[in-house]
């Protein structure tokens, strides 16, 4: 399975981390804005299955490219992203899930 993780801070980290440690997971995409941050954690976690990306979640065709690479995204981002990536998961059909927040379509 491969899984999309949007968001490198706190949660986005841990989650990847979890990740990258499992049997199942083949490969685990961490995005951010800060490419480099995302870079930063990736290098942290030191795992072949990592790879990081730059995704800006304003922008719906970024995240769906993005996406669209992925079985499962999970979304680590402030709450005001909930919405576009919940919408951008439906349109293209992938599953998520979101670590908190509050969202109201």
């Amino acid at each position: 399975m491969k899984i999309g993780v949007l968001g490198s801070g706190l949660m986005g980290k841990e989650a990847a981390r979890d990740l990258a440690a499992s049997e199942g997971v083949a490969a685990v995409g961490l995005a951010d804005i800060d490419l480099s941050r995302a870079q930063q954690v990736c290098d942290q976690l030191n795992s072949s299955k990592l790879t990081a990306y730059q995704v800006n979640a304003s922008s719906e065709q970024e995240l769906a490219n993005y996406m669209r690479q992925f079985d499962v995204i999970i979304n680590a981002l402030f709450y005001s992203f909930n919405e576009i990536v919940a919408r951008t998961a439906i349109q293209v059909g992938v599953n998520s899930v979101d670590l908190g927040g509050i969202l109201v379509i």
